[in-house]
């Protein structure tokens, strides 16, 4: 479970994998079901999201889609201002925190988007991604994407004007924040 407080409100997120979209047997029920990809019904993540004000249950939402398997963890959600905004499969999704109405997603992966990380001081969310890394504004729009010779699974690092990545085969990657462009390292 990864859980966000903001202010009064408690964000809890956690996997619900056995969901099933209309079934009768669903252990939980949502108010909000978003599914996002050419195929969320036969979904490869589905995240519950259940918000709290003083610990009184305010709303809850269930976010699925296709593509490459994500994860709950730390780096999967980030809360900036009253917006969460969390990883699915290949997309970002930023929800409302009071309402949990879905106020953008944009897909910033080919295949599953790892982490999404805040850059405060480039005013900006980043993107690790399998395959790719991308500055993405806090209203959704993909600003940059920098690609490698392998997958990114072998560590991520926000630095002041930087993102440190890591490949398969151990390659490191520095890219700078600002225009997405390699750096030496």
């Amino acid at each position: 479970m990864v859980t966000l407080n903001v202010g009064q409100y408690r964000i809890e997120i956690t996997n619900d994998s056995v969901h099933s979209d209309g079934s009768a047997d669903n252990v939980h029920t949502y108010d909000r079901t978003y599914r996002f990809g050419d195929d969320a019904y036969q979904a490869t993540s589905r995240h519950a999201i259940r918000v709290t004000f003083d610990d009184e249950l305010v709303g809850s939402c269930l976010l699925s889609a296709d593509g490459g398997a994500s994860g709950v963890h730390d780096h999967m959600a980030i809360q900036h201002n009253d917006v969460c905004f969390i990883a699915v499969g290949p997309f970002i999704a930023a929800l409302d925190v009071q309402s949990l109405k879905l106020k953008w997603v944009r897909q910033t992966d080919d295949a599953t988007c790892f982490g999404v990380y805040n850059s405060a001081k480039h005013n900006c969310l980043l993107s690790h991604g399998e395959i790719v890394i991308a500055r993405v504004t806090y209203d959704g729009k993909i600003v940059w994407q920098a690609g490698g010779a392998d997958i990114f699974t072998n560590g991520f690092e926000l630095q002041d004007d930087v993102v440190r990545v890591f490949d398969f085969e151990d390659r490191e990657y520095v890219i700078d924040i600002e225009t997405g462009r390699e750096t030496a390292a």
